[in-house]
């Protein structure tokens, strides 16, 4: 049924960039409406309680130093942080080999060094000062234009990992980095633009701490907070399939009813916004742009004990490595509730074999890496939660997307620029920290900026 009401702007997408467009635009005094194809809100931001009273987060969890926008927030919401555990020894498995330090080497290196050989060290280390000489050389903002930059953006990682490392351990570190830690993806070396990579690093690095603050109770709980005072304009279960416009006017046609409205803020990943049908169509380069930009490979595995057993061994519950399917795996669990949690990635090759097992083989996967980094504890858990993002339709993958070769210089330029009345938002059109909650509040709150200024 359609509505005659024109509204000043509908948001598309409730997840967190689009639930602080429309907080903003609502402030402001506008007419919003928020339509969000699925039953919830929130995206990427969603969590649970566990019976044991601890939660978990099953999207994105934490937040760094240098993320003023996420920290802001918080703060407005009062959403207690605490630091993320990390006291004890680190595990790295390589090869079989397993070795406890007192350090930390994930894009930029601190402490202890783990067990291996001074040559596989050297080879890593020297390599990563390269990479991060070329990562900073970059022009600032999105990389779609500059000197070098068609260069870079012919090659893989894959074809610069091989050309600069000459370990099968300094191979496997960039490829971990690329997958498990994402250089805004996850993907393989061999899918993504060296370019994407290098950019990914200087954009949103590791030496700035990223994941610093876990939150009291989950970041999951923010958006039901964000959403409280215009909770009347949200739609849930509405997928929108048509957007016609011109003329000064919009219609946004979802699988329930039409909406009339001057402004429209699509707030979801690209390759999604790509599957709206547009009258008239979008410019070529931005209809090109979205069948290019695929979703990140990522599952998210989230696994509770009793309690942290790992720190009575003098772990810290941090462990990486080449093992069969879980590379990297993080403890997550809250000091105030006394419930062990460790946060498991099976991504890239890894993932596209693991999610053909049947769910307990998934399950027993995870579980014997878990037991070769934290010893056989790990196979007595109170709960097993698998987060399969890849098949979410209304998502399609996780952390974020990658550009493969050849995409940002050719058609980068039409990733964030409006078109029309229409104006895009999420952390996939952020040119800072991407893939994480702050790329997120960044754009939404400038596509609402944006959007009040015309309205004025």
């Amino acid at each position: 049924m359609a509505s005659e009401k024109v509204y000043d702007c509908i948001i598309i997408g409730a997840g967190l960039s689009g639930l602080v467009a429309a907080r903003n635009l609502y402030r402001n005094g506008s007419d919003i409406l928020v339509l969000e194809a699925q039953d919830r809100i929130g995206g990427r931001m969603v969590g649970k309680s566990l019976p044991s009273g601890q939660w978990i987060d099953q999207g994105g969890q934490w937040v760094g130093p240098t993320q003023d926008r996420f920290l802001n927030l918080l703060n407005e919401y009062k959403v207690k942080r605490f630091p993320t555990p990390s006291t004890g020894l680190k595990v790295l498995v390589f090869d079989g080999k397993r070795f406890e330090f007192d350090g930390f080497f994930q894009g930029h290196y601190e402490g202890e060094v783990p067990g291996v050989s001074k040559e596989e060290w050297l080879d890593a280390t020297e390599a990563w000062t390269k990479f991060k000489k070329l990562s900073d050389e970059l022009p600032e903002g999105h990389p779609f234009s500059g000197d070098k930059i068609e260069d870079l953006d012919s090659d893989t990682l894959e074809r610069w990992i091989k050309d600069n490392t000459k370990t099968k351990f300094g191979h496997w570190y960039f490829s971990y980095m690329c997958r498990a830690v994402g250089f805004s993806g996850p993907s393989e070396p061999k899918e993504v633009s060296l370019l994407h990579a290098l950019w990914g690093e200087k954009i949103a690095s590791q030496s700035e701490n990223p994941e610093a603050e876990l939150l009291h109770g989950g970041a999951g709980q923010l958006p039901e907070k964000i959403a409280s005072e215009f909770s009347s304009k949200i739609k849930i279960n509405e997928p929108v399939h048509t957007i016609s416009y011109g003329n000064g006017k919009v219609e946004v046609i979802s699988q329930v009813s039409s909406y009339k409205t001057k402004y429209v803020i699509i707030a979801m990943p690209p390759h999604l916004a790509g599957h709206i049908l547009y009258q008239p169509s979008l410019p070529a380069l931005r209809e090109q742009l979205t069948q290019r930009i695929p979703m990140g490979t990522c599952a998210k595995v989230l696994v509770s004990y009793k309690s942290p057993f790992w720190r009575k061994k003098g772990l810290a519950g941090i462990a990486i490595g080449n093992n069969k399917w879980v590379e990297l795996c993080a403890d997550s669990s809250d000091p105030e509730t006394g419930v062990g949690v460790i946060a498991a990635f099976v991504a890239g090759d890894r993932y596209r074999k693991w999610q053909t097992l049947s769910e307990s083989q998934r399950r027993d996967a995870v579980i014997s890496d878990l037991k070769i980094y934290f010893g056989d504890e790990a196979g007595s858990y109170e709960t097993f939660d698998e987060v399969n993002w890849p098949t979410n339709p209304w998502t399609g993958g996780g952390y974020t997307c990658f550009m493969p070769p050849g995409v940002w210089s050719s058609m980068g330029q039409a990733l964030s620029s409006s078109i029309g009345p229409i104006y895009w938002a999420g952390t996939e059109m952020s040119d800072r920290w991407p893939g994480f909650f702050e790329g997120a509040i960044r754009t939404g709150e400038a596509a609402a900026s944006d959007v009040m200024k015309l309205l004025e």
